[in-house]
């Protein structure tokens, strides 16, 4: 995103606190479209009336971007969305915090960073259904596992004295939340299958082993459809299974290891695939087991399970065809 000139905003809930780099002017505008026509007035007076010359950067901050970034698109202005970490780290040491310090620290990252940063585009309509409605169900089996835990918990530890009136009422519960469970689940799939690319991705997922509907809507869902990440090393990276070395000069030999700042929901669910994917495919299971003769930690040996899978998932999405499992003639 090669740009002469760089935006920095701010996102919160109701403000926007923006800041352009090369003239090293703030404004403070509403989240909102009055404040999106303020912003644009502001650009085309003060920075520039070419908006093709502009470029914005701004935090994932969730939902409170959603309008902002199509509105953007609409005006014909570049942006594009960093994690905030990678903002933070890039600022050095810095004292206290502001919306205006860090509206000036995100146009500074992105002015240092423009010809590596690659705009983006607004979500299409099914995709962000498939987030709403993922993050919805997710949210549900959050609650039944809990009031399921909590129940089985007081069970053992009450006994026959644990009131029958809570035993009752939490299980009406679980049995409410399976029930709105499958019913997001049946709306998920027909999200899924009103469009033909991401159905045929879908499909190609499940085809690989020990990868089932959650693992494979969240892999749609983060990946964008498959068009944010461009190969499995750099996917690896992001779900924290690319084992990284951890060494300097003679002194400090630590072990290989995987990086703490990673998808910690995709790391799960990778793990739980991985497992599946031993118990079902003999292959899997003997490499899983050959590691550990050979001296690896359980968790090392899964991991090296994980990264396989994701391989299998780039593959099969890259030549758009069923994963088979090859037997030996």
């Amino acid at each position: 995103m090669q740009k002469n000139y760089i935006i920095g905003v701010d996102v919160s809930k109701d403000k926007l606190d923006i800041h352009c780099h090369s003239h090293y002017e703030s404004l403070v505008v509403s989240n909102d479209e009055k404040g999106f026509q303020k912003l644009l007035k502001w650009i085309l007076h003060e920075v520039s009336n070419e908006l093709s010359s502009i470029g914005v950067v701004m935090e994932y901050t969730g939902i409170y971007t959603y309008r902002l970034e199509h509105f953007l698109h609409q005006a014909g202005i570049d942006y594009v969305k960093r994690p905030a970490l990678d903002i933070k780290r890039s600022a050095g040491l810095k004292r206290g915090k502001t919306d205006k310090a860090d509206a000036r620290m995100i146009s500074r990252y992105g002015w240092q960073r423009r010809e590596e940063l690659c705009a983006m585009k607004p979500l299409s309509n099914t995709q962000q259904n498939l987030q709403q409605l993922m993050a919805y169900r997710d949210k549900l089996v959050a609650d039944r596992a809990s009031y399921q835990a909590r129940i089985t918990e007081m069970k053992e530890q009450m006994g026959s004295q644990f009131n029958d009136c809570i035993t009752c009422s939490t299980r009406h519960l679980i049995e409410t939340l399976s029930d709105q469970i499958k019913i997001v689940t049946v709306s998920i799939e027909q999200v899924i299958c009103s469009d033909k690319v991401i159905c045929r991705n879908y499909q190609l997922l499940k085809s690989v082993t020990g990868i089932g509907f959650a693992t494979a809507v969240h892999l749609l869902i983060v990946t964008e459809n498959f068009n944010r990440f461009i190969n499995a090393r750099k996917f690896a990276c992001y779900c924290g299974v690319a084992p990284f070395e951890n060494s300097s000069g003679s002194s400090i030999r630590g072990k290989t290891k995987t990086s703490h700042l990673a998808n910690k929901k995709l790391k799960s669910l990778f793990t739980m695939a991985a497992i599946s994917a031993i118990q079902h495919e003999k292959d899997l299971k003997e490499k899983y087991h050959q590691k550990l003769q050979q001296g690896k930690a359980k968790m090392c040996a899964l991991n090296i399970i994980r990264f396989k899978l994701i391989e299998r998932i780039f593959a099969v999405i890259k030549r758009q065809s069923p994963y088979e499992i090859k037997l030996a003639a």
